[in-house]
C-alpha cells in the first residue's frame, strides 16, 4: 500500500498568500517553523494506488483583468478556481480506469483514488467492486466524524486524517462539513476518451467552428462536446440522450433532426452541431449570459432562469454557491467550470497529453439522395464504398446496410467534396432498376395470434428497426392479430389475377423529344385494378399500401372526381424482380482486366459512358452499334480506352 503526502489544496494556498500579505516577517518565520512540525508529523492517509503526478497548473486570467484570457467571451473569476482544477486532473490526469472517491461539493478533497485494472482485485468488476466499497467505507467514517466534528481528542486516526483534508478549508454557509457523508461520489477518469476524442474529432472541428461563426456565435462552444461524448457521435445515454451532442429525442426533433428506426441525425456531426447552434444560440438570446446559457444545455433554460431568480443573481459561481434547486445536482452546479476545462484542454492539447496529432480535417458535400438505394449498389457504381458511407454517415442505422437494407430517399448523404461531381454524375448512371421511390417490399405478413415483431423480423431475415420504419410503428409491442405488415427487403409480388401496365415517359437526355419512336425510356410498373361495388379509392389505396394521392396521381384524377364499378384503375407497383442476366456483375470503371459491359435493364448508352469515362459515340463505334437506342438487356458491349 503506497501513502500519500499530504497536499495542500488550492482553498490553502489562498489562504496562506492573504496571511503572507497581512502579518509580518518575524510572524511569518513562526508560521512556516509550525508548518514544518505539522508535516514532520502528520500521519498519512493510505491510498490504494501511488499517487499520480499532478498536471501543473495553467494560469488563468481573472474576469477582471485587462489581459486577454484563454476562455474569452466565456467570464472566468477565482471562486471557480478549485473546480477547475479539480476537473482539469480529471480530464488530464485521471483514467477511465481509475475512480476518484470525492466530496462532491468540496471537489479538492479527494477520499481515494481506485485503479480498478490493479491484479490485485484480479478482474477489472472486482476492481470497480472494491471502489464502490470504498466509496461506503468513506460514508462509515464520516457518519461517525459527524458526531464530534471538531472535537480531535474524541477522533480515530483515520477520523483525525480526514478531519485535516477539511480543516483548512472555508467552510460554505450552504454546504457544511458535517454532510459530508452524504457528499461521497465516484468520478470516473477521462484522459485517455478525452485524447482519443480529440484525435477523431480533428475531421470535424473545423467546420463545427464555421458552423458557430457564421451563427454569430463564439467558435469554441464546439468543445462543449467534449464534456458530453469526447466527440463520439455513436454516443448513448441510459436516459437516451444521443451523438456527440447528446440530444434527446424530443429535443432533436424540436432543431429539426430527422430521428425514425433509419435514421438518427443526433449521430450526424455536422447536423447536431447545426441543432446545437440554435439551441445555445437561443439560450443566450433569452438570457444574456454565457455561463447560464451554456449551463442551461444541461439543466433547461427555465431551469436557470428559476435559479437566477432563486438567489437574485445571474453570477454563475453564486448560483453555484446558493442555488438549492432539487434538479441543481452535481452535473448542473459543474457544467459550467467542465466546459471551461474542455476549452483549456482542448486548446493546449499536447500540454496535457504531448504531441498527438489530431486526424486530417474532412472536407464534405452533402447530396440529397433522390430515391431509396442500397449501399451496396452505391458501392457498385460511385467512388465511395460501403465502409466510407458508412463512417462518414454515421446517423445511417446498421440495418441500412444489411442485405435487405436500404438508404432511405430523401436522406441528405455525405461525400467527400472531392467526388461530389463524380458521384452526382455516376448517381445518373445506375439503372433505374435499382432505385425505387418507395420503399421495396419482400411481401405482407398478416400477423397471428402469439407473434412479436421480433419473431416475424427473424423469420423474414430483416432487422426490426426495419420492419418498424416500413410499417410506420414506433412502438414494437403495439401490433394486433390480423395487422398486415410490409415486409421490407425485395420487391411486391404480383398477383396472378392482376396484369402489370407499363408506361414510359422520355430519358433524361431526350426529353426535349415527344417521338415515341426515337425517344429513350425510363419504365415504370403498375397493376392494373377493376373497381368492385363497395370499394372506395381510400378502401383501394389501403390494399395496396398506397396513399389515395398517389392513386389519384398515377391515373391523372382529380379529389373530385367520382369512380364507377368496372373502371380499371392504374396502381404503383414496384418493379418486378431482375434476371439472372440482370443479376451477373458489370465490370467498373477502374477494372482494366475485363473491356465488356453487360447491359442491364434501363440502361442508355450515354449512361454506361459516363460509368467509363468514354462517349456514347465511342461505344457504338466500337461495337458496330448503328442505332443507339436498339441496345438491349444482357447484350455484351464492348468498352474502349476513355
Amino acid at each position: 500500500m503506497a501513502s500519500k503526502r499530504l497536499m495542500i489544496t488550492p482553498r490553502q494556498r489562498k489562504w496562506l498568500r492573504e496571511y503572507i500579505l497581512k502579518y509580518s516577517h518575524q510572524r511569518l518565520a513562526t508560521l512556516i517553523g509550525l508548518m514544518g512540525l505539522i508535516l514532520a508529523f502528520a500521519t498519512p492517509i493510505h491510498w490504494s494506488v501511488p499517487p499520480v503526478q499532478l498536471t501543473p497548473e495553467i494560469p488563468v486570467t481573472p474576469e477582471t483583468s485587462t489581459e486577454p484570457s484563454l476562455f474569452d467571451p466565456f467570464p472566468y473569476s477565482d471562486e471557480l478556481a478549485t473546480q477547475m482544477n479539480f476537473w482539469r486532473r480529471i480530464f488530464t490526469q485521471y483514467t477511465s480506469k481509475q475512480a476518484v472517491i470525492h466530496d462532491d461539493w468540496y471537489v479538492d478533497v479527494v477520499y481515494e483514488v481506485v485503479n480498478v485494472m490493479d491484479p490485485v482485485y484480479g478482474s477489472e468488476k472486482e476492481g470497480w467492486k472494491a471502489a464502490r466499497d470504498a466509496q461506503e467505507k468513506y460514508v462509515k467514517i464520516l457518519t461517525s466524524l459527524a458526531d464530534h466534528w471538531g472535537n480531535a481528542k474524541n477522533m480515530t486516526e483515520t477520523e483525525q486524517q480526514i478531519y485535516e483534508l477539511f480543516k483548512e478549508i472555508p467552510e460554505s454557509e450552504y454546504f457544511k462539513k458535517t454532510d459530508a457523508k452524504d457528499r461521497v461520489r465516484i468520478q470516473v477518469g477521462q484522459a485517455d476518451r478525452f485524447k482519443d476524442g480529440i484525435i477523431w474529432a480533428g475531421q470535424y472541428l473545423p467546420t463545427m467552428k464555421q458552423i458557430f461563426r457564421e451563427a454569430g456565435l463564439p467558435e469554441n462552444l464546439a468543445y462543449l462536446p467534449l464534456i458530453e461524448s469526447a466527440f463520439n457521435p455513436h454516443a448513448h445515454s441510459f436516459v437516451g440522450a444521443a451523438g456527440m451532442w447528446q440530444f434527446m429525442r424530443m429535443t432533436g426533433k424540436e432543431y429539426h433532426l430527422t430521428i425514425n428506426p433509419t435514421v438518427d441525425e443526433r449521430k450526424d456531426p455536422l447536423r447536431s452541431t447545426r441543432a446545437a447552434a440554435k439551441l445555445l444560440g437561443h439560450n443566450y438570446e433569452v438570457i444574456q449570459s454565457w455561463p447560464l446559457a451554456i449551463t442551461a444545455y444541461n439543466h433547461g433554460l427555465q431551469g436557470m432562469k428559476n435559479a437566477a431568480r432563486a438567489v437574485n443573481s445571474e453570477d454563475i459561481a453564486t448560483i453555484i454557491e446558493q442555488y438549492k434547486g432539487k434538479a441543481f445536482g452535481f452535473s448542473s452546479r459543474n457544467f459550467y467550470v467542465e466546459f471551461l476545462a474542455a476549452v483549456d484542454v482542448c486548446q493546449q492539447y499536447t500540454k496535457y497529453f504531448g504531441e498527438i496529432e489530431p486526424e486530417q480535417p474532412l472536407a464534405l458535400s452533402e447530396i440529397k439522395l433522390p430515391d431509396y438505394i442500397s449501399a451496396k449498389t452505391l458501392e457498385k457504381y460511385t467512388p465511395l464504398t460501403t465502409k466510407q458511407i458508412r463512417e462518414l454517415n454515421p446517423a445511417l442505422h446498421a440495418s441500412a446496410f444489411n442485405s435487405n437494407g436500404f438508404i432511405p430517399k430523401g436522406y441528405v448523404l455525405n461525400v467527400p467534396e472531392e467526388h461530389k461531381t463524380e458521384f452526382e454524375t455516376r448517381y445518373a448512371a445506375i439503372p433505374q432498376t435499382l432505385k425505387f421511390a418507395y420503399l421495396p417490399v419482400k411481401s405482407i405478413h398478416i400477423v397471428k395470434k402469439g407473434e412479436a415483431l421480433s419473431s416475424i423480423a427473424k423469420r423474414y431475415d430483416v432487422s426490426q428497426k426495419a420492419l418498424m420504419a416500413a410499417n410506420n410503428i414506433k412502438d414494437a409491442k403495439k401490433i394486433r392479430i390480423g395487422q398486415k405488415l410490409k415486409v421490407p427487403g425485395g420487391y411486391a409480388p404480383v398477383s396472378e389475377n392482376e396484369t402489370m401496365v407499363v408506361s414510359s415517359a422520355p430519358s433524361a437526355e431526350n426529353s426535349g423529344k415527344t417521338d415515341e419512336k426515337t425517344a429513350a425510356t425510363t419504365k415504370s410498373y403498375f397493376h392494373k385494378h377493376t373497381i368492385k361495388e363497395g370499394e372506395t379509392l381510400i378502401s383501394i389505396a389501403k390494399r395496396y399500401h398506397l396513399e389515395v394521392e398517389e392513386v389519384l396521381k398515377a391515373n391523372d384524377l382529380k379529389k373530385s372526381q367520382t369512380i364507377k364499378i368496372g373502371q380499371t384503375l392504374k396502381i404503383p407497383a414496384f418493379e418486378p424482380r431482375a434476371t439472372q442476366a440482370d443479376k451477373r456483375s458489370v465490370a467498373t470503371a477502374t477494372d482494366k482486366k475485363k473491356k465488356e459491359h453487360l447491359v442491364e435493364k434501363g440502361q442508355t448508352l450515354s449512361m454506361i459512358a459516363q460509368l467509363y469515362k468514354t462517349s456514347a459515340k465511342a461505344i457504338a463505334k466500337a461495337n458496330a452499334i448503328t442505332n443507339p437506342r436498339q441496345i438491349r438487356p444482357g447484350q455484351k458491349l464492348i468498352i474502349p480506352e476513355g
